[in-house]
């Protein structure tokens, strides 16, 4: 072979690897647009939902278990599909996930009572979104891992935060779906004093519309980064581990602790408000119509729960953007520091002066409400997605990613389970300064078991083996 050839066989490899690494960036990236999308529509769903069947908010239980359920179903999707991803490879293990999200996006849209009682409804949804939950929780640990695989060490923080990003859409879509929605077909009491056919078919819309990304992502797979074995290279000493041996290893139990941790208490404040948010605006406005019924759709902004929402959604999405703009400059580690801490101020600021800011300027208030989401998305947010995808061996990464990010969704589903009923007993600032307390941890934790791992190659320092070999040692690994 001539010495052109050589070059243009080398410059061939490298537009290939380059082509390999977009196109797996942004499947990775539209899973989570998806991921998102089916766990945050609850909160605009459940209230349009207790409207129709329990005449307002009088159906306490049955909302927190059906908003519950896919965090759930999430914990064990991560669990399961992270393991399978090291198994059967990322790409299959994501098709699944698609696949199941679909299925359970569509199920959740065809809810009704499966009782006499108008409130069972939510256990028809519980169910529904258990199997959502178990596809949306199998998204996190492969999609982080499929995009830093495929991304150099100098920009890997960038284009994992870039890909969780999309999450931030995926919420800001849920506001502007319920409005065309909502805007076009009119709430169930619109429907009813009309008379109009399927009195609840905006809110089976906003649900079955989270089957359409993954529908859409049926067509591509991604292409495998695994790494390939070194001619007479010897087998590591991670080659067929597996993920209860792993978390044996008193060498990964820092890391398991940082990641793990953080993800667990973040997630506590995150989704006990972001699932509730609806909650919290109630106490800001403080609006029921006559009938006790919480307004949805009115034409002032106090009125209307989706326009809030995205304001919420629009306040905190330049947070993802921030991280991608400085992850790879001031590291993991100090941005979740940094995100943390701003986060306990202002939760603490909130349970201060809820009241005070209630009654004199709830703009002041939703503002600083707000910068919670920002400054999470601008800290552990992004970071607890991209940790463990660079801190574990490539035999079990997906099935320890799976781990922490199942630790993150049980911390999700203690806040979710716990935020409206201390909420509703202890008032909204108690369930803050619990969210204060979690944050001021979170920083002892991340602390002290977070590294710093700004441009480290992922073979060096995640002891990954040179094999394809994962812990179900099977050829059906190899790209």
């Amino acid at each position: 072979m001539s010495f052109h050839s050589d070059v243009e066989f080398v410059e061939d490899g490298v537009a290939d690897a380059r082509k390999k690494q977009i196109r797996n960036t942004c499947i990775a990236a539209f899973s989570n647009l998806s991921t998102a999308y089916n766990l945050v529509n609850v909160n605009i769903t459940h209230v349009l939902m207790q409207n129709q069947y329990c005449g307002g908010d009088n159906c306490k239980s049955a909302v927190a278990l059906s908003s519950t359920a896919c965090l759930a179903g999430a914990i064990i999707g991560q669990l399961t599909f992270g393991y399978v991803g090291d198994c059967l490879g990322r790409g299959r293990a994501l098709q699944l996930t698609m696949y199941l999200s679909i299925l359970g996006a569509l199920v959740s849209a065809f809810a009704v009572p499966i009782t006499s009682e108008p409130s069972s409804v939510f256990t028809f949804l519980s169910i529904s979104r258990l199997f959502l939950g178990i596809g949306v929780g199998g998204v996190y640990p492969l999609a982080a891992t499929i995009a830093a695989e495929g991304s150099d060490d100098t920009n890997r923080g960038r284009t994992v935060s870039l890909v969780f990003s999309m999450q931030g859409i995926g919420t800001l879509m849920v506001p502007i779906v319920s409005m065309i929605f909502l805007y076009g077909l009119g709430t169930h009491e619109d429907r009813v004093e009309d008379n109009s056919p399927y009195p609840g078919i905006a809110w089976r819309l906003i649900l079955g519309a989270g089957a359409i990304p993954g529908i859409l992502l049926m067509p591509f797979k991604t292409r495998s980064s695994a790494p390939t074995a070194a001619a007479g290279s010897a087998p590591s000493a991670t080659a067929g581990l597996t993920l209860f041996q792993a978390l044996g290893m008193s060498q990964y139990w820092k890391s398991i602790i940082g990641c793990a941790g953080g993800w667990f208490l973040f997630d506590i404040t995150f989704y006990g408000n972001t699932i509730f948010a609806s909650t919290i605006l109630q106490y800001v406005f403080g609006t029921t119509n006559s009938k006790g019924v919480t307004p949805v759709i009115g034409h002032t902004f106090q009125h209307n729960l989706p326009l809030q929402l995205m304001v919420l959604a629009l306040i905190g999405l330049p947070g993802y953007y921030v991280s991608v703009c400085f992850m790879d400059k001031l590291g993991r580690k100090n941005i979740q520091l940094q995100g943390f801490t701003f986060m306990a101020v202002l939760y603490a600021t909130l349970a201060m002066f809820l009241t005070q800011m209630q009654e004199g300027n709830p703009a002041i208030l939703m503002t600083i409400y707000g910068l919670t989401y920002f400054f999470s998305n601008f800290g552990p947010n992004s970071t607890t997605f991209i940790l463990p995808s660079e801190s574990f061996p490539y035999e079990v990464r997906t099935s320890l990613n799976g781990f922490c990010a199942a630790m993150g969704k049980l911390g999700a589903t203690v806040g979710a389970a716990a935020f409206k009923p201390v909420s509703n007993s202890a008032g909204p600032e108690t369930a803050f300064w619990l969210c204060t307390g979690c944050a001021g941890v979170g920083i002892l934790v991340t602390s002290l078991c977070i590294e710093d791992r700004r441009g480290r190659g992922m073979r060096g320092t995640s002891f990954i083996a040179n094999q394809e070999q994962g812990p179900c040692e099977t050829s059906m690994n190899k790209p």
